[in-house]
């Protein structure tokens, strides 16, 4: 019998600043993986809002808060993987132009590999402002997505399962799976990322 492939929902999920000081006080973001559970009810499980939460929300909050001069208020945040066309993401993202603000990584390894700021129409002081400020940031969010080097994919799990061969190193990467999970709780999740870039509205 045939599985039906399970149907993949895209969820956006607010966040509010646990701090009274800073003026960033929303962060909301979009395109995050949920489930339609049976009731069809869509939700986000707590690995996923968790992972969310620690390597962009709470660093952008605290990192706002260390830019006396940055008054941003409200920041709109999709994920964005840049290698697939509209059609297939499965939900919608703001136009990207010339005049938006592309910020590259600098950091080897990480799997977040640029982030775009949409354009505030400023020009002038007001804009070389906007831009250091937008720069500040978010340039601390690309090492937060480092993740730990991937099994040669003769050793992935499937792999061992599907090879009697090959499960002699069974041990060696449960192991190193461990090892991986003790250093950093989301490495699987970051190798497995479904997306390399983010687009940001800044309010």
């Amino acid at each position: 019998m045939s599985r039906i492939p399970a149907e993949k929902i895209y969820l956006e999920i607010g966040f509010r600043s646990p701090e009274t000081y800073g003026n960033l006080k929303t962060i909301e973001l979009l395109g995050i993986p949920g489930e339609r559970l049976k009731n069809g009810e869509c939700v986000i499980s707590n690995k996923t809002k968790n992972f969310f939460d620690k390597l962009i929300v709470k660093e952008i909050f605290r990192q706002s808060r260390l830019l006396p001069n940055c008054n941003f208020e409200y920041l709109k945040i999709w994920l964005y993987d840049t290698e697939i066309g509209n059609n297939e993401r499965g939900y919608s993202v703001p136009t990207i132009d010339r005049g938006d603000l592309e910020i590259p990584s600098s950091v080897p390894g990480s799997k977040l590999e640029r982030i775009y700021v949409l354009n505030n129409e400023l020009t002038g002081q007001e804009y070389q402002s906007w831009r250091r400020n937008a720069e500040n940031l978010f340039n601390p969010l690309f090492r937060k997505f480092i993740a730990p080097p991937e099994l040669p994919s003769l050793l992935t799990e499937e792999s061992v399962a599907n090879n009697p061969l090959i499960q002699l190193f069974k041990p060696l990467v449960e192991v190193i799976d461990k090892t991986n999970e003790t250093i950093d709780q989301y490495a699987k999740m970051k190798q497995s990322l479904f997306f390399n870039a983010l687009i940001i509205q800044i309010d």
